[in-house]
C-alpha cells in the first residue's frame, strides 16, 4: 500500500448543509437546475455543473481555495495515471478502472472522488466516466440532481439495456456521469455479478476513458467489497485523527484479495510533510455527522 498524498492544512468548516441534512429550500436547490438539458419525457440529457451550487452544498471547495486545491489534485492524480500502461502492474483488471472508498462514512470520499474526476477530465489524453457506485447512499447522484434518472442498477438489472443508455454528458467536455439508479435490495449481488464486469468492459471499450467509481464505505456496507474485484486501482480515503488504524486495517483486509493496486489519501490532517505534497483539506458541510 502506498500513500498517494498527505494533506497540508485543515480548511475552516463552511457554514451550510449537505444534500442529506439541508433545509428543504437548500435541498431543492441541490437538484438539477434549469440549465440542464432534457428530453420531452423529462429525462436529463446533459448536466450543467453549477459551481456556485456545488460549492454551497459542499461538493466543491470554497472559491478561495480553488487554485491551491487544483494543484493538489494535480499531484494526487499523477501516481494513478502513471500506473496505467506500466509493465510493473500485477492486477488482472484494467488500471483505468479506479474505485474510491473509505473505511467509515464521513471521511470525505465523495468529495475527493468528484473533484479528482474533474481534475482527471482536464487531462488531454483521457476522458472520464464518473460512476456513482455508492448505491446505498448515492451522494454524487443526489448532488447533481440525478436521483430520478436510470443508472447503474438499471443497467445491471436489464441485461438488454445498452451500457451507454444511462450515461449523461456534462458541460465539461471530457466528463460524463453514470448515476447510481434506484436502490435495489439485491445491489451487492448485482455489483459482484458477471454482468457488472461485462458492463465495465462495454463502458471501457475506449482505452482512453477512465472509469472513476465512487463506492460505499467498506465497513458500513458490502457494495465496495463486491466492486473491488472489477477494478484495477483502489484509493482508500482516510480521515486523519478520526479513522482508527484498526478500522483502516480491517477495511484493507476486505479488498486486498482483489489484487488491485491500492493507494491511500490521508485527509483532514493538520500537519505538513515536506517529503509529500498536500492532498486534502478539511471537513465539509454535512460530513461531521457522517454524511457523504
Amino acid at each position: 500500500m502506498s500513500i498517494v498524498e498527505k494533506a497540508a492544512a485543515r480548511l475552516k468548516r463552511q457554514e451550510g448543509a449537505s444534500v442529506d441534512d439541508a433545509p428543504s429550500d437548500v435541498a431543492r436547490d441541490a437538484v438539477a437546475g434549469p440549465q440542464d438539458e432534457r428530453r420531452p419525457d423529462g429525462r436529463i440529457t446533459r448536466v450543467t455543473l453549477d459551481d456556485v451550487r456545488l460549492r454551497r452544498i459542499g461538493m466543491m471547495p470554497p472559491e478561495s481555495m480553488d487554485l491551491w486545491l487544483t494543484r493538489e489534485f494535480q499531484r494526487i492524480k499523477r501516481p494513478l495515471l502513471s500506473r496505467i500502461g506500466s509493465d510493473e502492474a500485477t492486477t488482472t483488471q484494467p488500471l483505468t478502472r479506479i474505485m474510491f472508498t473509505s473505511a467509515n462514512p464521513g471521511d470525505g470520499k465523495s468529495f475527493i472522488t468528484f473533484n479528482l474526476a474533474l481534475s482527471l477530465a482536464n487531462e488531454m489524453d483521457y476522458s472520464v466516466l464518473l460512476i456513482d457506485g455508492d448505491v446505498a447512499k448515492p451522494g454524487i447522484t443526489r448532488a447533481l440532481g440525478l436521483e430520478n434518472e436510470p443508472g447503474l442498477i438499471h443497467l445491471l438489472t436489464d441485461r438488454e439495456a445498452p451500457a451507454e443508455s444511462c450515461v449523461i454528458p456534462t458541460d465539461e467536455p471530457r466528463l460524463s456521469i453514470l448515476p447510481s439508479g434506484r436502490r435495489s435490495r439485491g445491489a451487492v449481488e448485482r455489483l459482484s455479478s458477471r454482468r457488472m464486469g461485462e458492463l465495465l468492459d462495454e463502458l471501457g471499450t475506449d482505452e482512453t476513458r477512465l472509469l472513476i467509481i465512487d463506492s460505499a464505505p467498506l465497513l458500513a456496507a458490502a457494495e465496495s467489497q463486491a466492486l473491488a474485484g472489477h477494478v484495477g486501482q483502489i484509493v482508500m480515503v482516510v480521515a486523519a485523527g478520526k479513522t482508527e488504524q484498526r478500522a483502516v486495517t480491517s477495511a484493507l483486509s476486505l479488498i486486498e484479495p482483489s489484487g488491485a493496486e491500492i493507494s491511500c489519501v490521508l485527509n483532514q490532517t493538520e500537519t505538513f510533510d515536506d517529503d509529500r505534497h498536500a492532498g486534502y483539506y478539511g471537513v465539509y458541510p454535512g460530513e461531521a455527522d457522517g454524511s457523504e
